[in-house]
């Protein structure tokens, strides 16, 4: 674990701009994907209104194109983080990065990509069900408490989650297989290296955490992020 954040700490120290351009694309792309497809909708709501649609065909459009727009928004975020992950590889690897890279794999796979997280969010989906079942019909009139306990037992759960996926991206970049092989790799490589993997994960969900905080994420996200997120793929390389 610590010769994995130390390689990343290295590297990040050898080439800082090979690692924070793809850190700062990811949101930047995000950004600029979401102001595209809102676009979208401002102008299928004008034409529906020019054309004089009613009020309800307008609503049952408009909707029905959101879901399409979440539906391929999602897929991209998918791409987009995974070329990420691909560009962090590439600057361990001594290799060019840029945006025409990050944007031809981010297109490349963004559809392999957004079927691991599919299945990662499929998920947590299911697990969420009983509790918040659980809550709606049974604990919510009983004590206030139950919030915060159910809160703290769903944030256990997602942890466990998001450290079960957590090398999947990385085994599908790295190892350049199909998703499904990419989730076997990686569920194999936290069995067999399952502490290590843990405390690795656990330096890295550290630094994700900081970049909530305002202002200081100013910091840590173009720079302990890609620190923390390449200490997960050296560490996956090094096994």
């Amino acid at each position: 674990m610590l010769n994995s954040v130390g390689g990343a700490l290295e590297n990040f120290s050898r080439d800082p701009v090979a690692f924070m351009v793809p850190t700062l694309l990811y949101p930047i792309l995000m950004l600029i994907t979401l102001g595209a497809f809102i676009a979208v909708l401002l102008i299928a709501f004008l034409l529906l209104t020019l054309l004089g649609a009613g009020g309800d065909i307008i609503m049952y459009g408009l909707g029905a194109l959101v879901a399409v727009l979440l539906i391929i928004y999602s897929v991209l975020a998918a791409g987009y983080k995974g070329a990420m992950v691909s560009e962090y590889n590439n600057a361990t690897e001594g290799r060019e990065v840029g945006l025409s890279h990050y944007l031809n794999y981010a297109m490349a796979n963004c559809g392999a990509l957004f079927l691991i997280s599919l299945v990662k969010m499929l998920l947590i989906i299911f697990i969420a069900m009983p509790f918040l079942m659980l809550y709606y019909f049974i604990l919510s009139g009983l004590w206030e408490g139950w919030t915060y306990i159910l809160g703290a037992v769903w944030l256990m759960l997602l942890f466990a989650v998001e450290f079960m996926f957590s090398f999947s991206f990385t085994a599908y970049v790295v190892r350049k297989v199909s998703p499904i092989t990419a989730l076997i790799i990686a569920f194999n490589f936290i069995k067999e290296r399952n502490v290590k993997a843990l405390i690795t994960y656990a330096f890295y969900a550290l630094v994700a955490v900081t970049t909530l905080l305002p202002i200081i994420n100013f910091i840590t996200y173009p720079v302990f992020y890609p620190i923390g997120y390449t200490s997960l793929i050296l560490f996956f390389k090094s096994s």
